[in-house]
């Protein structure tokens, strides 16, 4: 499906928090189109610029921040994806807020079930995450396609 990363969680082996989870989905945001490469070279200057991918603080984030971004070299400097981040931290906070947590929300559209159901619900959910990025995210948050017969 996707070749696995260093980073990304082994199946079965989830986040442990919300934090860890929306990082994993900034960086399938960020990842549509571009290379793991330049994704991995910045992440470090994206993670300080991003508060660490706490939700809160994210989706606090200010048109002031954006443009500081914008012309910021050491991070990805595409206005929509920093833009989609931020708009997307304000719906996680609520989706998880509802659920208990964003790993009962993913249990409750049935991540463990169907993944191709859970990747369309989250690409309906976010800004700028399509299926396939929504694919990627789940599988880099230890989510495996359930396999025949297998008990869920």
């Amino acid at each position: 499906m996707f070749e696995k990363q260093p980073w990304m969680q082994r199946a079965g082996e989830y986040p442990t928090n919300d934090t860890q989870y929306f990082s994993l989905l900034a960086r399938a945001v960020f990842s549509a189109g571009l290379g793991p490469r330049v994704v991995e070279s910045r992440w470090s200057a994206m993670t300080s610029a991003f508060h660490q991918w706490e939700p809160a603080l994210v989706a606090g984030m200010s048109e002031g921040d954006v443009m500081r971004l914008v012309s910021d070299v050491s991070v990805i400097r595409n206005r929509r994806k920093i833009e989609a981040v931020i708009r997307n931290a304000a719906i996680f906070k609520e989706l998880a807020a509802q659920a208990s947590s964003f790993h009962a929300y993913l249990e409750e559209i049935g991540a463990h079930r169907d993944l191709e159901t859970a990747a369309e619900t989250l690409s309906q959910a976010f800004a700028h995450l399509g299926r396939t990025s929504a694919l990627f995210f789940l599988f880099s948050a230890g989510w495996r396609p359930s396999v025949e017969g297998e008990a869920a």
